[in-house]
């Protein structure tokens, strides 16, 4: 916590990054993209593997969860987010949702699953069926989405074929939150694809679910914003874009105060990407202390960021989706990395 506020980190992944799992030359082109964001966000808070070491490292559960909450972390829950980009992977999409899936039971108080499939890549049945294995056997709580993909394989939030069916299992199962990446190209993806406008119908058609736009769809922040502003049941999240926060702290203020502005703090989500950015508490640290700096506040009617705010933005908004009390686990043991654990 920080005060009496509750922190709820909604963006946290456990990535396979071992050459083997990427051979293809569009696998490796957003591996070596991956790599350069992790250069560019750890720049000034943590040295980075060599290249040539980077992609040698073995996915780690415990040590992602210690990123999060080790010694002196001030969060108070966390969402594993499986990354459904499986054209990209010669693992099986099931040894990725199950990878995601054991970081949740790391601590699984703490750790919320949010699980994923793609109807195109899984097809539609199988993809239904993916949600209604995931949220009944492993404890879903939410499913991340990607509608880019390479290959010709990409579809949209508002296909009544592709992405309703989908929607619908959701639904009847109970889970009414559907998490979407746009924006963030991670590979050779389209850009077209990337917008976050298909969101607009299936907003529409399906009033009980919440759909959350993550990275504001940057560079189509504009149109992602708009979307929040207009519609009751979309939500934006900070994933991605803050981490620049340390590295570019003023365009990091335009775009939260252009958000503010035309969104209530009530549409905005704190996550932290972890393991991209080093360290989820130092993140938070920054993110929380940002203030919209004075000139911006007189010059483009962005607001001040005040601590009701932050409560919302931080944890209070996430609770609020989830159903979940504004209040912290009843046990938070400090999680040590693998290499710190007692024999």
């Amino acid at each position: 916590m920080i005060g009496d506020n509750v922190i709820f980190d909604g963006v946290i992944h456990v990535h396979n990054r071992l050459d083997e799992n990427f051979d293809s030359r569009l696998g490796r082109v957003a591996q070596d993209f991956k790599y350069d964001l992790a250069v560019m966000y750890k720049r000034g808070v943590e040295p980075v593997l060599p290249r040539d070491r980077f992609f040698t490292v073995p996915p780690s559960t415990q040590l992602v969860a210690s990123k999060v909450f080790g010694a002196g972390s001030k969060i108070d829950y966390a969402m594993a987010q499986v990354v459904p980009l499986f054209e990209m992977y010669t693992e099986s999409p099931e040894a990725n949702i199950h990878r995601v899936w054991e970081l949740s039971q790391v601590d699984p108080g703490r750790i919320l699953f949010c699980g994923g499939t793609d109807p195109v890549f899984r097809g539609v049945p199988q993809a239904v069926r993916d949600i209604e294995s995931q949220i009944t056997e492993m404890g879903a709580t939410s499913i991340k989405l990607y509608t880019a993909h390479s290959y010709g394989m990409s579809w949209r939030m508002d296909d009544r074929q592709v992405a309703y069916p989908l929607y619908e299992k959701m639904l009847e199962l109970g889970c009414n939150l559907v998490q979407v990446h746009k924006g963030d190209p991670q590979g050779m993806e389209p850009l077209e694809s990337l917008r976050p406008g298909d969101v607009h119908q299936a907003a529409l058609d399906f009033p009980d679910m919440n759909f959350v736009v993550h990275h504001l769809a940057f560079p189509y922040d504009d149109e992602a914003i708009d979307l929040g502003a207009r519609l009751p049941n979309v939500y934006l999240s900070m994933s991605t874009w803050i981490n620049m926060i340390k590295i570019a702290p003023r365009e990091t203020a335009v775009r939260l105060g252009k958000l503010l502005l035309w969104c209530r703090p009530e549409k905005v989500l704190y996550g932290s990407e972890v393991p991209l950015w080093p360290s989820s508490t130092t993140l938070l640290d920054l993110a929380w202390d940002l203030q919209i700096p004075q000139d911006l506040q007189d010059g483009y009617g962005y607001p001040e960021i005040t601590d009701e705010d932050r409560r919302l933005m931080f944890g209070g908004n996430m609770l609020r989706l989830l159903g979940m009390p504004y209040a912290p686990p009843a046990e938070a043991p400090v999680i040590e990395p693998p290499e710190r654990r007692a024999s």
